[in-house]
């Protein structure tokens, strides 16, 4: 009996041999060109069911490799397997079959029983026999086929090849043959071979491995491409199947969306018709209630008049028959009980939003091929900005491979964020080749969150944090010159212009008069300079109510300041003097109040539209100084001090933060108001008469930049649009910045 290890490795030995068809030890087996090998029978029988099919090709059953079928009706023309034979003729050894192994030393052909290790041939009994009895090969190692052990096995596949030529069956093949490209025995080289070019079978094997493991190694460079492209497909597949689920579930969730916008509008309207039920059931009771009371009311009447009537006795008649007719026509006049006529309701369907939700498609399914991980955004917009200037980026799309990639329904959705949640206005133009400009431009200062999505999905580096600086402000225009007339100044404390209109007032200091410009800076009228009860004595501060009508805060430097109201048309209204002492300036805020700065109390004072009442009224301690300046923005003033401070306080008038310390650049010198100013990018500008310059903060105080050489000796500044209109003192000229 074989032991475990030789049953073991016959058992791999006949697997290894097992055709892929018949799943049997192969018979005649012969070799495909993509190297699978089959019985003879078996690939001819699959060429005739191919042929039957009206087939040219048949395709390898393991490896499904096409190949055209032979003319004939064969594929014996195939290469034989050598291992394959091996392996059928060592299976032959433990089977017993009409295959097995013939002795090799006598020519009775009988079935060999035991293989000479040195001889290197199989023996049938009596020649074993025989072998034992000579002297010469006594010692030789033999070993019965029956008691192979595994090791004899794996020797008996590596047995020398011996030529299958007749006659030569004895010679072992010694030499390869490089005109006929076959292995040869000596015999054969010097019949069949003479004069041909022969080298040692062995060195031709060496060279030929050396050509196979240069071919495996590319194969192996190519099996690697394969197998990172099948991982690849593998990755992009199970990507593709995340994204159909979080597709599916996206579907989902936007179907509950709606479903629930249905059902609250399905309650509302439920609750609201609930509650009209409930309260007309109510009236209903109650009236019914009323009825029922009234009813009762007119038939016990009747009934017990009639009871006296039908009793017939002529004292009760007519002692009780009167109270009987009082009552009755007391009933009788009673004013009448209106009926509860309920309201009528029907649900009107809203046919046209019914149509326009019909028409609407809540989201599609988009075949893409351009993947987020691989695209890629770039330019200026991503990594600085300016407030007001208009800045942009590129974003690229490209496929899982990093080639650039144009998709007409690919999504591209970019948010830009403040930090307190608001979002830029884009602009986004679509080059058509995988190419997208983004473009924005910033409302203020402060840092941005950039996100940039392809098809939801981010890209590496989304979000990215960018800082937008400070507007740059330029000069675009410049008007004025000193002198008396139109146009003309001799010192201006202020500049006011009209929410409204756009109209620009300007306080003419030394020619004691405001003088009034359209938007176009075209000069309109001077007001204040005739008369007497309306004549202007050195304006201070001006502004424009809610309807266009000009404020006016002038006096001299000895008495307390005055405010005077006149019309756009310099008509004179009235004196506003209930509620002040001593005002110094004004600004008037959106909703038309008044905020006045009252140097007679050190007071920031808010007046309603019409002047008449004080709503309001606020001071800082006494180190505060006087309040020359204030604006009015997002629940807060800001009011410039003569201490050289901006103090920003809340509604209620309590101090909050200091804005522009001395370390921060604000001069020491303060002169006429408008120091102050909130400009369209949310920035707060102040005015420094002393240092000649512009600084500008954000509304928290962060001090962002200045202007210094362009506005030495500047005194008054104004905004309207995305402008600026600042005072040059030193020249009496007005500069335009943009």
């Amino acid at each position: 009996m074989l032991n475990m290890d030789v049953h073991q490795l016959f058992n791999n030995l006949k697997k290894e041999a097992e055709c892929p068809l018949c799943l049997e030890t192969v018979k005649d087996p012969k070799t495909l060109p993509c190297l699978h090998s089959f019985c003879l029978r078996c690939i001819d029988k699959h060429v005739e069911y191919a042929r039957r099919q009206l087939q040219t090709t048949i395709k390898c059953p393991v490896c499904q490799t096409c190949f055209q079928i032979p003319e004939g009706d064969t594929f014996s023309s195939l290469p034989t397997s050598f291992h394959l034979n091996r392996l059928v003729d060592v299976l032959a050894l433990r089977d017993g079959s009409e295959d097995a192994q013939r002795c090799g030393s006598c020519e009775e052909n009988n079935t060999a029983t035991c293989y000479c290790f040195v001889c290197q041939n199989f023996l049938c009994k009596d020649c074993f026999e025989a072998h034992q009895r000579l002297k010469a090969t006594r010692s030789h190692r033999n070993v019965l086929i029956e008691n192979l052990q595994a090791q004899d096995v794996e020797e008996l596949m590596h047995r020398p090849v011996m030529c299958a030529m007749k006659y030569h069956e004895n010679e072992t093949l010694d030499y390869y043959c490089q005109d006929c490209r076959v292995c040869i025995c000596h015999k054969c080289s010097i019949v069949n071979h003479n004069r041909h070019f022969l080298v040692d079978l062995q060195q031709a094997a060496e060279e030929q491995k050396m050509q196979m493991a240069q071919v495996f190694a590319r194969v192996m460079e190519q099996l690697v491409t394969v197998e990172t492209k099948i991982s690849e497909e593998t990755e992009l597949m199970g990507r593709s199947e995340e994204e159909i689920c979080a597709a599916e579930e996206a579907v989902t969730k936007t179907v509950q969306e709606i479903i629930k916008i249905a059902k609250e509008h399905e309650t509302a309207t439920k609750t609201l018709l609930a509650g009209i039920k409930s309260t007309q059931q109510r009236n209903y009771a109650a009236k019914k209630e009323n009825f029922q009371l009234f009813a009762a009311q007119l038939k016990s009447s009747v009934e017990c008049g009639k009871g006296i009537v039908q009793r017939d006795v002529g004292p009760e008649i007519l002692q009780a028959g009167r109270a009987v007719l009082d009552r009755c026509e007391e009933l009788l006049t009673t004013q009448d009980i209106e009926l509860c006529k309920p309201q009528r309701f029907v649900y009107c369907v809203n046919v046209k939003a019914m149509n326009i939700i019909r028409g609407l498609v809540p989201g599609q399914v988009i075949d893409i091929y351009t993947d987020a991980s691989q695209s890629s955004a770039e330019g200026r917009g991503l990594t600085e900005a300016e407030a007001g200037t208009e800045t942009n980026f590129t974003v690229t799309t490209r496929d899982s491979k990093g080639n650039q990639r144009y998709n007409e329904q690919d999504q591209l959705t970019v948010m830009i964020r403040s930090q307190t949640g608001e979002q830029e206005e884009i602009d986004i133009d679509d080059c058509n080749d995988g190419n997208y400009t983004v473009r924005y431009k910033p409302k203020s200062f402060g840092s941005r969150d950039i996100s940039v999505e392809v098809n939801g999905k981010p890209l590496n580096g989304s979000p990215w944090k960018i800082q937008v600086n400070g507007h740059r402000y330029k000069i675009i225009h410049s008007f004025g010159s000193r002198g008396t007339g139109p146009g003309q100044f001799k010192g201006s404390e202020s500049i006011a212009v009209s929410k409204r209109s756009g109209k620009i007032a300007v306080a003419d200091y030394g020619n004691r008069r405001v003088q009034l410009f359209d938007r176009e800076l075209n000069y309109l009228r001077a007001i204040g300079d005739k008369g007497r009860a309306e004549r202007i004595e050195y304006p201070k501060s001006v502004g424009f109510t809610a309807s266009d009508e000009v404020i006016v805060i002038h006096g001299d430097i000895l008495e307390n300041s005055k405010i005077f109201l006149f019309t756009e048309h310099g008509d004179f209204i009235k004196v506003i003097s209930q509620h002040l002492i001593d005002p110094y300036t004004v600004f008037v805020r959106g909703d038309g109040h008044m905020i006045v700065c009252d140097w007679g109390d050190n007071s920031v004072k808010v007046l309603s539209p019409d002047s008449t009442k004080l709503v309001h009224s606020f001071k800082g301690t006494n180190s505060f100084g006087h309040p020359c300046s204030a604006v009015y923005h997002g629940d807060k003033f800001f009011v410039y001090f003569s201490t050289n401070c901006v103090r920003v306080f809340n509604n209620k008038g309590l101090h909050l933060y200091d804005i522009g310390k001395k370390e921060r650049g604000i001069g020491t010198s303060v002169y006429g108001d408008n120091k102050l100013v909130i400009d369209a990018f949310k920035n707060l500008i102040v005015c420094d008469h002393y240092r000649g310059s512009l600084n500008v903060f954000s509304l928290d105080g962060t001090f962002i930049n200045s202007f210094n050489k362009e506005f030495d000796g500047s005194s008054s500044v104004a905004a309207f649009d995305d402008k600026l209109l600042v005072w040059y003192e030193n020249e009496d000229v007005m500069h335009v910045l943009q």
